[in-house]
């Protein structure tokens, strides 16, 4: 009989190891495979030289032969290999720094934990090889990992998926901690510059600094609006009001002299940025300037470079064609 215990680098247990016994044609004699405790036991028909395989879907398999006389015979199986563990803090980093492995935080930055993140392990040929939730204080970990060459993606609601490649030795722990990719929700008011009152129907737009649209959003009957789940970074906000409208009239005994007109709401379709008025005066930049409208904490209504306040008067008055008012 042939018995013992099979374990890997650092000691512990390899429980569901298999393990063969082969005689040296090639021809399987037994087979068993390791209990909690790493234990197997074989038995060969007579005495003689065999062959014992041991393999494990954690670990590099390992062959060796075994003298067997007249009675049981101990031999230990240490498996290399998936002995490696990986761990660390998912959450939020304050300050400036990058992901380590193999070490703390960055430098500038640590991690503060955030609890319920799933984190999915997937090797080279995107295999799921594990997967598993942070606890309380954002820590988590992968044990009994083969060595080689990881992705390992951190997901939570209300975050954007974050996918890092992580190296894992053949034995021994990596640190690695994951910063989430957090985001902001962005509100606030257009009014307008000269009364200061909430100007409703408005198009407030936000742009990236490299110069893409984020998104546009018609303002509320109390003139406010507001973006959800903005990436950090710097941005331009723009705000501008109704298009101008043209009526033809007469004006003369038996015609009405009251004129109504009707102003049409800006629309977002949501296919890029909104066309510019042709109307609009540019300031000395190029740029559009302002006309009455500013985006609360975001300028005075003067227009310029940024673009912060764009727009037209939230009160038209008919004139005559003469310039006249009516």
């Amino acid at each position: 009989m042939i018995f013992g215990r099979v374990t890997r680098g650092d000691g512990a247990p390899v429980p569901g190891a298999a393990l063969t016994l082969c005689d040296l044609s090639g021809d399987q004699l037994d087979r068993a495979a390791a209990d909690e405790g790493g234990h197997y036991q074989l038995v060969p028909p007579t005495g003689g030289t065999y062959l014992v395989i041991c393999a494990s879907s954690t670990h590099q398999p390992q062959a060796s032969l075994v003298a067997v006389a007249d009675r049981p015979l101990r031999h230990d199986v240490g498996l290399t290999g998936g002995g490696a563990s990986l761990g660390g803090t998912v959450g939020v980093r304050h300050g400036s720094g990058t992901n380590s492995a193999n070490g703390a935080a960055g430098a500038a930055g640590a991690v503060s934990g955030w609890d319920d993140v799933v984190l999915t392990l997937t090797d080279v040929r995107g295999t799921v090889v594990a997967v598993t939730r942070s606890g309380p204080d954002g820590t988590y970990r992968f044990a009994d990992l083969t060595e080689g060459t990881y992705t390992l993606t951190a997901a939570a609601a209300r975050l954007a998926p974050v996918a890092e490649t992580v190296r894992v030795p053949a034995e021994g722990h990596v640190t690695h901690d994951v910063a989430l990719a957090t985001r902001t929700e962005l509100h606030g008011t257009v009014r307008s510059a000269g009364a200061g009152r909430p100007v409703a129907e408005a198009l407030a737009t936000l742009v990236s600094e490299d110069g893409h649209v984020v998104g546009s959003r018609v303002t509320g009957e109390d003139g406010s609006f507001r973006f959800d789940d903005v990436p950090h970074g710097v941005y331009t906000i723009t705000a501008s009001g109704y298009a101008p409208v043209a009526s033809e009239i007469e004006i003369g005994p038996g015609h009405p002299s009251d004129v109504v007109l009707n102003l049409m709401p800006p629309a977002v379709d949501g296919a890029g940025e909104p066309p510019a008025r042709p109307d609009t005066p540019r300031g000395d930049d190029g740029a559009a300037a302002g006309d009455g409208f500013a985006a609360d904490g975001l300028g005075d209504g003067t227009g310029g470079r940024h673009g912060q306040h764009l727009g037209s008067d939230d009160v038209t008055e008919p004139r005559s064609p003469s310039g006249e008012r009516w």
